[in-house]
């Protein structure tokens, strides 16, 4: 008789984070990527204020300026520090289950969708700093997601603004499952960092989804297709570094 079972298909981004909310014992779910490699993300991280943050990501609220669009809110830690700092913040994610917790929160500008579904809707918002925290740069994809994403973001964008984030750098790692993923993407025509995701929690599997870890010299190619210029760089520690794009 055959005992394996796959997962059932569903919000578990939003499922976990909802599942911190009510204090559950089961405080963390899972990244798995395309070669089957998975990692644990505590969720306890997505709640973070701002003093128990990377360097880099206190430095992305410095550059903050004028009305904000957190991109991948989750559950809305920069959304709420954005705001306590004075700013207009829209929280947005494509997680249902996260923008609840958002809601729990207090959040009230809240967006359920891409970046994409907002640009093309009528409610003429626009922004002037675009953030994305938590290695949230990463949701540009790869060469074939990003200009659609970055024209999404120049839709909305007031003159002047700013894509403000972190990103993962590629090539620092010596671990060979990273080192023979990026030998795979590169026999494939792909980049090195240019990652297949979904997330997992208990019996739930969200969609697979395009992620990108990429050098400065990387992203600042990929922020040209569409019409962005990489400004700034700041290293943080380890593989993390802080990316400011302006728009062209």
């Amino acid at each position: 008789m055959e005992l394996h079972e796959e997962p059932v298909l569903g919000d578990a981004f939003g499922a976990a984070l909802q599942a911190h909310m009510r204090q559950s014992p089961y405080d963390r779910h899972y990244v798995e990527r395309s070669d089957g490699l998975i990692d644990d993300m505590p969720h306890a991280v997505y709640f973070a204020e701002p003093p128990d943050w990377p360097e880099v990501d206190r430095g992305c609220l410095e550059r903050l300026s004028g009305s904000v669009l957190d991109v991948g809110a989750g559950a809305g830690r920069a959304t709420l520090a954005a705001a306590d700092l004075g700013h207009r913040v829209t929280a947005l994610d494509v997680s249902a289950g996260a923008i609840e917790v958002c809601r729990q929160r207090g959040i009230d500008d809240l967006f359920h969708g891409t970046v994409q579904e907002l640009a093309g809707g009528s409610n003429g918002a626009s922004y002037d700093t675009f953030l994305m925290l938590g290695n949230n740069i990463g949701l540009l994809g790869g060469p074939a997601q990003a200009p659609g994403l970055l024209a999404a973001l120049a839709a909305v964008a007031r003159p002047g603004a700013r894509i403000v984030g972190t990103a993962g750098h590629i090539y620092k790692t010596d671990n060979p499952d990273h080192l023979a993923y990026h030998e795979r993407n590169r026999a494939l025509g792909r980049m090195p960092g240019e990652l297949r995701l979904r997330t997992r929690f208990q019996r739930l599997a969200g969609e697979w989804f395009d992620y990108l870890f990429a050098s400065p010299e990387e992203l600042a190619r990929i922020a040209e297709t569409g019409g962005w210029r990489l400004a700034d760089v700041v290293e943080g520690s380890g593989y993390v570094y802080l990316a400011e794009l302006r728009l062209d």
